[in-house]
């Protein structure tokens, strides 16, 4: 052999060698790789495309690629294809297909047009496998969408067991979730009630027990967990956590894979628990975490605000109380009743008998002592009232008024209300006989005995 053929074959190895790993390289790469016909057949493949739909490469040759296609994803492949055949140009589309044992696939087609098969050009397809990152942005979709839902609920709903019963159905409706329920804490037993749920229940809280007892079996799944350390706490796969045995058979028997624990609390003290239930084990993200975490926030939030307005309702219940009381208290004095300010204006009046005010009730509010008073009676009065404010010891005063032509002698008692203002009673004491000071009569000193004659 001469050396130029001996180097031919040499090369012609190398290339065979290097052919062989770039069709290795195809047929085991991570992505799926087909050719199809203009009726878009499969006409050939690498190894990763079956394997990706469940099937052996001989079953999938000559069938449709639009056969695994979802029903609700045919007119986008049309689309799709119609466009690559109009332009010539690389198209790319993301759509659903459907494995043989009935998975569903989010997966993303990149299509090119290849040489021409018997006259009619041929499309070359990548399939790759977007499963997770698909599921990832739905399942934070929906969070979004639970989240903004339970917003609009909390303003709609003043009664926490209403809000909770609406969280239950947010979360399934919106969210995806299986089934949903709201359990409290009861401080008396740690159990854990429920007393909200939607979604496939089938009897399952009445199967199942779960307490915050740090020591017991039955409060080391999510819901015990996540109120214990006050944050949210994740079941990934219910079938092989060796902490979910004690409710293992009941969730499985429902068709609950995995499930969340989202804890809310009332004035920062963990009291409840929203638990979410999945048909499909979970892995969820750190973006996934923080939106179930502002769940339980908002909840919080509300509840929080729920004991606001209770507590100012209580409040104004017990003041309303407070003034009806002292309203027939007030009601069951006999004497006149007034509250003024330093300068003697009339903040408000009570008078059994409107004969024995010096002017009409109307026109006595809001003037002042030394316009309806008569000077020296006035300037007393304001004496007193600055006195009581000054000292803040309760002052006594009596005074006579010409009323209805007739003299009326009063007593007037002053006690300090507030920094500015006093209130005053007035008693109408002309009936009364003052009482008369009796004069004790000095005792005449008893006479002194004379003293005796001396002796003789």
């Amino acid at each position: 052999m001469t050396i130029e053929a001996k180097k031919s074959a040499e090369m012609r190895e190398k290339n065979g060698e290097a052919l062989a790993r770039i069709f290795d390289l195809f047929d085991h790469a991570p992505v799926g790789c087909c050719l199809l016909d203009e009726n878009d057949r499969i006409l050939g493949s690498n190894s990763t495309l079956p394997a990706l739909l469940g099937m052996s490469p001989a079953a999938l040759l000559h069938h449709p690629l639009s056969r695994f296609i979802r029903p609700e994803d045919q007119e986008l492949f049309g689309r799709f294809r119609q466009k690559l055949s109009d332009s010539g140009a690389p198209q790319a589309t993301e759509l659903r297909l459907e494995k043989k044992d009935g998975t569903i696939l989010w997966v993303h087609l990149a299509a090119n047009l290849g040489p021409k098969a018997e006259d009619a050009p041929t499309c070359q397809v990548v399939v790759s496998d977007i499963t997770p990152y698909k599921q990832l942005e739905l399942s934070l979709r929906h969070l979004h969408v639970v989240l903004a839902q339970l917003n609009q609920a909390i303003v709609q709903f003043r009664d926490r067991n209403e809000l909770f019963r609406a969280a239950c159905h947010i979360a399934v409706k919106f969210g995806d979730f299986r089934m949903a329920w709201v359990g409290l804490v009861d401080a008396s037993t740690a159990q854990i009630k429920p007393v909200a749920h939607a979604g496939y229940e089938e009897g399952y809280l009445k199967a199942v027990h779960i307490n915050v007892n740090p020591s017991s079996a039955f409060s080391q799944g999510p819901g015990g967990q996540a109120i214990l350390h006050n944050r949210v706490e994740v079941c990934r796969d219910l079938e092989t956590a060796s902490r979910m045995s004690p409710w293992r058979d009941e969730a499985l028997r429902r068709g609950y894979r995995s499930s969340i624990a989202v804890p809310f609390r009332l004035k920062d003290r963990p009291i409840g628990v929203l638990n979410l239930h999945l048909d499909r084990p979970i892995d969820l993200s750190a973006d996934e975490l923080d939106l179930l975490k502002r769940l339980g926030n908002a909840l919080s939030f509300a509840l929080d605000c729920f004991e606001i307005e209770s507590d100012r309702q209580r409040a104004e219940t017990a003041l309303r109380a407070s003034e009806a009381q002292n309203r027939a208290f007030i009601h069951a004095i006999p004497d006149l009743v007034f509250m003024n300010k330093r300068d003697g204006e009339y903040l408000s009046v009570h008078a059994p008998d409107d004969r024995l005010l010096a002017a009409p009730r109307e026109a006595v509010l809001h003037r002042k002592v030394g316009e309806l008073l008569p000077k020296g009676v006035a300037t007393r009065c304001l004496k007193a009232i600055a006195a009581a404010l000054d000292s803040h010891v309760l002052q006594k005063l009596t005074y006579t008024l010409l009323l209805d032509g007739r003299k009326h002698r009063f007593e007037a008692r002053i006690a300090p209300c507030t920094a500015d203002t006093v209130l005053t009673i007035v008693r109408d004491i002309t009936e009364l006989k003052p009482v008369r000071k009796i004069k004790r009569r000095k005792k005449k000193p008893a006479p002194k005995t004379p003293a005796a004659p001396p002796s003789a």
